[in-house]
């Protein structure tokens, strides 16, 4: 499989997370989490759009309204970066004394799920929560120490959702009419790897592809669980991963600067970028928040 990583010009993030590859305008979105923006490219890497954040962000959709929906580390907000607009959302259930909003994405049915983590990194009080259209809130799964990736089947079928702290990938059943999770178990558990899961996104034959972060890799699992390849890094902290470009052939990898030693900066002046990689296979579409 075809592997190689190339390290896309112009921004580069203290913790880059959440790319989000837009079709209709064939733009990658971006966020770096704690330099609190939203970055903006084209699919050959050239930078478009760099907005600072008000908050620090921790992942978002976009709408089919126009904007998107942001999931700050501390709030919901509707957001439109080009007319600097900023609306924060009721978050109802949440409780911010002990959680944060990590990771999200958007159903088929245009709901946006966000997971959050403890602050501490310890406990297991976060819980992953689904965003309706109407803008309600509702828990969905809970017991989550450190929230990360989410993805689903291409029959959607199945959920995919990385626990990092305890190095878990489960897998649920998932009814898409209803927008509920049963049946949770262990899809890949990486307590015997060099890293743990992170991001994650589908492709076009239902595999799975899920972040490695320190572990330099991404980690290509059949829907049976077993793993069928890697693609290296130059990075030890890949953070979150997106098929993108024409015809969704490219899988795009952020990354971080963020807890490297100013010598492992020095052994990794990628740290922090956005890699392209042509893995061999595509991606699937990313439906649009609805709200």
């Amino acid at each position: 499989m075809p592997n190689t990583a190339k390290c896309l010009p112009g921004f580069r993030a203290l913790l880059g997370e959440g790319p989000v590859w837009d079709i209709a305008t064939e733009r990658l979105f971006w966020i770096d989490g704690l330099g609190r923006k939203l970055y903006c490219q084209d699919a050959d890497g050239t930078p478009l759009h760099e907005w600072p954040m008000p908050k620090a962000p921790g992942s978002f959709a976009l709408r089919e309204r126009g904007g998107l929906i942001m999931a700050y580390r501390n709030g919901l907000a509707l957001i439109d970066p080009f007319e600097r607009r900023f609306t924060d959302l009721p978050t109802g259930p949440l409780e911010f004394g002990k959680e944060r909003f990590n990771d999200g994405k958007c159903d088929r049915r245009g709901r946006f799920w966000a997971g959050t983590f403890d602050k501490n990194l310890t406990d297991p009080v976060g819980s992953l929560f689904r965003i309706e259209p109407d803008l309600s809130i509702h828990r969905a799964a809970d017991g989550i120490t450190l929230s990360n990736g989410i993805a689903w089947s291409p029959d959607d079928r199945t959920m995919y959702y990385c626990d990092s702290t305890p190095g878990l990938v489960r897998a649920y059943d998932f009814d898409i009419e209803s927008g509920t999770v049963s049946n949770p178990r262990v899809f890949a558990d990486f307590a015997t790897r060099k890293g743990r899961p992170d991001g994650c996104t589908i492709d076009a034959e239902g595999c799975l592809w899920v972040v490695e972060v320190e572990g330099s890799q991404i980690v290509r699992f059949h829907p049976d669980g077993h793993e069928m390849a890697t693609a290296t890094l130059p990075v030890t902290k890949p953070s979150s991963v997106m098929f993108g470009g024409p015809g969704l052939a490219t899988l795009y990898v952020t990354s971080m600067q963020f807890g490297l030693t100013p010598e492992e900066l020095v052994h990794q002046p990628q740290a922090g970028c956005v890699f392209a990689l042509d893995v061999g296979v595509g991606g699937v579409p990313e439906r649009r928040f609805a709200g």
